[in-house]
């Protein structure tokens, strides 16, 4: 007991550091560890054979009987997303900014050998899709005249300034087609007697990537966030001792 004291006594700028950086680092995780565990503890399964009011784990194809098109490369599609970021300075920093952000909303179904499900998207699911588009312009470098005036009829002007000038701009476009293969992590639910997804009421992801891909996904933002408390930590040690 007394070398604990003593330990404690020498070390409590250490242990005190050490608990806030690991705090704040538990604090930027509990979004992905919930994630995380969520994954973990909910098995893929069949889905003729999900109840109503379940969370549940779907790989299976999407389907849809009405078609959409991608805003920027019109591609048909039964969900869509498109990014638009803007590289934005202040005196000497500069950063990425969203200036437009939008995706789908007409539900889709999804299919497997036992039967289908239907996913209603919202502003409130997580969707992680690759990019099927990502083009860019800079100073000398312009978007081409297809994305430039699908940008305006967002109301994004890819110029701007005294003369004109290209803006530094990102544009993402990403979509899933029919046919292809989704991972839904969501709760099932009884719509009109249609069994359904609805991200509107409970957390909802919806992704192209496999489960192992997006099990690595969110573990490395943990593994980052835990590093930030860590390095957070180590400051507020130093910045003690320095004191």
């Amino acid at each position: 007991m007394d070398e604990i004291l003593v330990f404690l006594n020498n070390n409590w700028m250490v242990i005190l550091a050490g608990a806030a950086g690991g705090f704040l680092g538990l604090l930027l995780s509990y979004k992905e560890l919930g994630k995380l565990l969520r994954m973990i503890g909910t098995s893929t399964g069949e889905i003729a054979h999900f109840s109503a009011d379940e969370q549940v784990e779907i790989v299976g194809k999407a389907d849809s009987r009405t078609t959409l098109h991608s805003p920027i490369t019109k591609t048909p599609c039964v969900l869509w997303q498109v990014v638009v970021m803007e590289k934005r300075s202040s005196g000497r920093s500069s950063r990425w900014v969203t200036v437009y952000s939008n995706t789908s909303t007409e539900p889709f179904d999804v299919y497997d050998v036992t039967g289908r499900i239907r996913v209603q998207p919202s502003h409130r699911m997580e969707l992680i899709l690759r990019d099927d588009v990502k083009k860019s312009s800079g100073l000398f470098t312009s978007l081409d005249e297809q994305t430039a005036a699908a940008l305006n009829e967002m109301g994004v002007s890819s110029k701007g300034g005294l003369l004109n000038l290209n803006k530094n701009m990102r544009v993402h476009e990403r979509f899933i087609e029919q046919g292809d293969q989704v991972y839904v992590l969501g709760r099932t639910s009884l719509s009109q007697g249609v069994r359904a997804m609805d991200g509107e009421n409970y957390p909802l992801i919806v992704s192209d990537q496999s489960e192992l891909r997006l099990l690595g996904r969110f573990f490395w933002r943990v593994i980052g966030n835990a590093l930030i408390g860590l390095v957070i930590g180590a400051a507020l040690y130093f910045y003690f001792v320095g004191r």
